[in-house]
């Protein structure tokens, strides 16, 4: 189910009404998010819910062990009343085969229940450990065998083909579940957070469960931290006619970005990146362009409207962007961009690695492991590995040569100031292009062939004298300027989020030409998501990582 699917319009306006007709029962209201979610997620494969119940009954108990004092059986038998309710629920569509998993469910449960007795007769700290180790194990163990059975595999062939040897290929394949790796770091920092005593566990599976399955950002995020986003179904929700404007309007820019802009400007990169050895230099040039502005469009325009519906229904939501391609050093581009993995990464890898305490070397060290695993969290494949180590190699060189810190230095508008700053930006946007090179392309000899064509553009001063005759430039401008306008009005202002304060009415009830601006721009998105939309809803890039 695609946020800019019709079937989705429909879902959520039901559930919108349903929502705030229970908005005196908060039990019932978390329930009806569960129960949406579930039916939401459960929308692409009915079976992707056994194992997101998995994850949310085992960490809700790894949770709870991980605090100290040991769990009731009344624990126990919730999660399990999840996790096999759920498989019954599952697997309704596939009777023929749901005897395999029940078989496995009902396998599982006793051999979980005896895995729970034996840890919590540990010690207590050493059952606070055991709890955290085992959460590890199960999440990362899934996340291991559903994304990455298949490319450890396939590299293993590859290797002993390399060699001369044969091995077949094995006969199991695996999809991959939509979303596995952002609700899989969420519920890792659940028990982690607990486990480091930054937050209490919960008693209610209710309420974790739906915090688990949070429909408006369970497939492609933000990563929410438990401690921000779990105390807000704790507590009771009131209607707010000003929020809901706003996430409407915030929705809608995001809807905007995605099948206005994202979608129409996709098939530019995807020609450049067919074949980019054979690709003409300048329509290779255009096409890393092209594909920088449609990931930033499908991904921050989801989030925006993740964090859209959530404001609608009383949540709030981390900002995950803030105007990334404004950066001038690789430090601060991840402080911007997909700002709740870069903290998550920060917080529970970087961090405990040692992050900068120790020596230099450890600190390069440290930075390039970080984002090289960062690269593989993105994907199963060795072109995100590249992009990973390369963000890594000049995240380490930054720091080495200390450019962070005078660059931050450079303040005013004096000649030398404003020269350092837009030198240090396009240096860092010529760096940004490299990297999504690497990401987009299908394999690493691909990326390097289209950075080759692509400097021979640029070298030969083709972008220059070619760049105008080709229909493609023409076409991305046209969908991205009103993206260039809003960003430039956001960093000017300060304010990522200035529509609702131009359309609300002003307290004299006539209206002023700062609110007939903000309607119009309102009448604009709208016309435009209705009139130039790309055909067909296309799926959001990042629902395959």
């Amino acid at each position: 189910m695609l946020f800019n699917s019709g079937i989705f319009f429909l879902f959520f306006g039901i559930f919108f009404c349903l929502y705030w007709m229970l908005r005196q029962r908060l039990h019932w209201q978390n329930s009806l998010i569960l129960a949406g979610s579930y039916l939401f997620y459960g929308w692409w494969d009915e079976r992707f819910l056994i194992l997101i119940a998995l994850s949310t009954a085992c960490d809700f108990i790894c949770g709870l062990g991980a605090a100290g004092p040991r769990y009731k059986l009344k624990h126990i038998q919730k999660a399990a009343g999840l996790l096999l309710g759920i498989t019954l629920i599952a697997t309704v569509p596939t009777f023929s085969a749901s005897w395999i998993y029940l078989t496995g469910i009902l396998l599982l449960l006793p051999a979980a229940y005896l895995l729970f007795k034996t840890l919590d007769k540990l010690s207590g700290p050493k059952r606070r450990k055991a709890y955290l180790v085992t959460s590890i194990i199960l999440n990362l163990g899934l996340l291991g065998i559903f994304k990455y059975f298949g490319f450890f595999t396939e590299s293993f062939i590859d290797a002993f083909a390399t060699l001369g040897l044969a091995v077949n290929e094995p006969l199991i394949q695996i999809i991959l579940p939509v979303g596995i790796s952002f609700y899989t770091f969420q519920t890792l920092s659940y028990t982690i957070d607990i486990y480091r005593k930054d937050m209490p566990p919960t008693e209610r599976l209710i309420d974790f469960a739906a915090y688990v399955a949070f429909f408006p950002q369970l497939v492609a995020g933000p990563i929410e931290r438990a401690r921000n986003l779990l105390p807000q179904f704790e507590r009771q929700r009131e209607w707010d006619a000003d929020k809901t404007t706003s996430g409407a309007l915030l929705f809608t820019w995001g809807l905007f970005k995605k099948i206005v802009i994202a979608d129409n400007i996709a098939p530019i990169a995807n020609a450049a990146f067919a074949s980019p050895a054979e690709t003409e230099p300048v329509l290779m040039f255009i096409g890393i362009i092209a594909f920088a502005f449609q990931i930033y469009c499908d991904f921050s325009g989801y989030s925006d409207m993740a964090r859209g519906l959530a404001r609608m229904i009383g949540f709030d939501l981390m900002l995950n962007f803030n105007l990334p391609y404004l950066s001038r050093t690789p430090s601060e581009f991840w402080r911007r961009w997909h700002i709740s993995l870069s903290t998550w990464l920060r917080d529970y890898l970087y961090v405990p690695l040692g992050g900068n305490r120790k020596s230099k070397l450890l600190t390069y060290r440290n930075l390039c492991l970080t984002m090289l695993l960062g690269g593989l969290w993105h994907g199963a494949a060795w072109t995100f590995i590249a992009w990973g180590a390369f963000h890594g190699f000049i995240l380490a060189v930054y720091r080495f040569f200390s450019i962070d810190s005078w660059i931050s230095r450079c303040q005013g508008l004096s000649v030398k100031t404003v020269s350092i700053n837009l030198s240090a930006w396009l240096v860092m946007t010529i760096l940004t292009l490299i990297g999504w090179t690497f990401f987009r392309a299908a394999t690493i000899g691909d990326a390097f062939d289209a950075i080759t064509v692509a400097g021979i553009a640029f070298a030969s001063g083709a972008v220059f004298t070619e760049l105008g005759k080709l229909p493609e430039v023409g076409e991305l401008l046209f969908y991205i300027w009103p993206l260039l306008l809003v960003q430039t009005i956001q960093a000017m202002t300060g304010r990522l989020e200035f529509l609702p304060a131009l359309i609300k009415p002003v307290p004299q009830g006539s209206i002023s030409f700062r609110q007939f601006a903000g309607l119009n721009a309102l009448l604009f998105l709208v016309c435009s998501i209705f009139f130039l939309s790309a055909d067909g809803g296309q799926q959001f890039i990042y629902f395959d990582f």
